[in-house]
This record gives structure tokens, C-alpha cells and sequence, in this order.
């Protein structure tokens, strides 16, 4: 296996477990891992949104958290694969995924933070464009 599937691999099993966790602060702040099995989660809590509050800071802090960190699954993808396609389906596959597996291990598995990993994955998919655009345009500057 290369590198660049490695980097990959090695970068979801970090986001796997921080998803599987069962106490967020303690595993950002304590560094402490635990984990807690649920076998018949209620998959309506995926639809809940009156929990959303950007004025707690540790809130903003998780948020924040999964937008950079999908946003660099998806640099990590694009640099493997080369397409944009897969490297998207894969990304926001694999924040569904989490969100669902969150349920499972008493965590609080929301399809609003999907969202918020698919916004990081989007501006990743934005601005590996806007480099490719500035490469391309270098390239076609230094050929005259």
C-alpha cells in the first residue's frame, strides 16, 4: 500500500474512533478513550435539531472539529484517487456513517453535523480547485 491510501486509512480510523468515543470532552481535553455499545439506538435522534447551540463553546469547538476534519479526509482522498467524484462520495458516505455509528456508541449522532462535515468537504472540493486552476494558469503562462 502506498502512502497516500495509508494517510487515508490512518485518517478515518482516527475520525472512527473520536466518532465511537462515548464522552467527547474527555477524549478532546483528557485524552481519555471509552467506549460504551448501545444495540438498538433510536435512529430518529439523527433527526433532532433543537440541540444545536453555537453559543456553547465546546460546542463551536465540535463543530469546528468536524468540518476540518472531514475537510482533510477529503484532501487526503482527492490526493489518492485524483477524482473528485469518488473522493466526494466517499467523504460525505463516510460522515453519514459516523453520525449513524455515534448512535450505537452513546453518542449523539445528528444528520445536522453531516452537514456541517459536508460544508468541510466542500470548501476542501472548493479550494483544491482554485489551486488546480492557479497551476493550470502558471503552466499556461510559462509555455509562451
Amino acid at each position: 500500500m502506498g502512502m497516500k491510501p495509508f494517510l487515508v486509512f490512518v485518517w478515518a480510523a482516527v475520525i472512527i474512533v473520536a466518532t465511537c468515543n462515548n464522552d467527547a470532552h474527555a477524549f478532546l481535553f483528557d485524552r481519555i478513550v471509552g467506549f460504551s455499545f448501545n444495540t438498538s439506538p433510536n435512529l430518529a435522534d439523527l433527526l433532532i435539531i433543537n440541540d444545536i447551540d453555537f453559543s456553547d463553546s465546546f460546542y463551536t469547538i465540535q463543530k469546528t472539529g468536524h468540518f476540518l476534519s472531514f475537510a482533510l479526509l477529503y484532501v487526503l482522498l482527492f490526493s489518492w484517487l485524483k477524482k473528485h467524484l469518488p473522493a466526494v462520495v466517499i467523504a460525505v458516505g463516510f460522515a453519514v456513517l459516523t453520525e449513524i455509528l455515534q448512535l450505537y456508541f452513546e453518542r449523539d449522532g445528528r444528520l445536522f453535523d453531516a452537514f456541517i462535515d459536508t460544508l468541510g468537504i466542500f470548501l476542501a472540493f472548493v479550494l483544491i480547485n482554485i489551486v488546480i486552476s492557479f497551476k493550470r494558469d502558471a503552466a499556461e503562462d510559462t509555455s509562451y
